[in-house]
């Protein structure tokens, strides 16, 4: 048994912080319609953030990686859920500092690309535009080719009324995704009504076209006559005289 595992220093157990874990992700983001209710549930989440880290990190001041990988497992990975979405929720209840120090201590040890892409958000919807300016600078430094990444650099500066530069990020983004990837939906889904917004219809339009192309499997150009016993070339292992041949437009 790791030695953080008992309570020490005002450190909780760790079974006591994996209930409390569980039984947070269950009950925190139905609240919104009660202000005071909603805001008191957001500082009992950063508290018990901060008893994670300080967990975390007891027996080298360092937060251990392999025990967060544990916890993300004991909870069912509802430990991340709650984790990556508190940012968002605490910049929606306007508690924009903790979303900070929560996004930043946690990209440490979990899936920095999703926090502080996430923190790049967050910090242009609550108007902190140059603080907002040097985290995308960071995350597109850091995480180049991180399609999600760059999407939210896009959200950003969207948010942020910079909108011929969300769409060069978004078109970035698109290019790196996949064909009918959820990358690639979450692209077209922030870009197409920015480009329409902007009465770009005409790209917008070429875009789609683009992408339901892309969706077409398009079979191999023939370059050389194929031998009737060879492997057809439409990838079904059958010979070609027993495929294809003769069936070919």
């Amino acid at each position: 048994m790791n030695s953080n595992e008992s309570e020490s220093g005002g450190i909780m157990q760790y079974e006591e912080l994996v209930k409390t874990i569980i039984k947070t992700d269950k009950h925190c983001y139905d609240l919104r319609d009660d202000k005071n209710a909603y805001r008191s549930s957001l500082k009992q989440q950063v508290e018990l953030a901060d008893k994670l880290y300080a967990y975390l990190s007891a027996e080298s001041g360092v937060p251990d990686v392999k025990l967060m990988d544990r916890i993300m497992d004991d909870t069912n990975w509802r430990a991340s859920d709650w984790l990556l979405g508190l940012p968002f929720e605490l910049g929606y209840g306007g508690m924009i500092d903790e979303a900070v120090s929560v996004s930043r201590r946690f990209a440490e040890v979990y899936e920095p690309e999703n926090f502080l892409g996430d923190l790049a958000v967050v910090l242009a919807e609550a108007g902190r535009r140059d603080e907002a300016l040097e985290q995308i600078e960071e995350n597109l430094r850091r995480f180049p080719d991180d399609v999600w990444v760059v999407i939210k650099a896009g959200d950003a500066f969207h948010e942020l009324d910079e909108d011929d530069r969300a769409i060069e990020l978004l078109q970035r983004a698109y290019e790196l995704s996949e064909p009918m990837s959820y990358d690639r939906e979450g692209v077209l889904e922030r870009l197409v009504p920015i480009l329409r917004e902007k009465v770009r219809d005409g790209e917008a339009d070429a875009l789609l076209e683009k992408d339901r192309e892309s969706r077409v499997p398009v079979r191999p150009a023939q370059t050389a006559k194929i031998g009737r016993n060879e492997t057809c070339p439409c990838g079904s292992g059958t010979k070609y005289k027993k495929c294809c041949l003769g069936k070919e437009p």
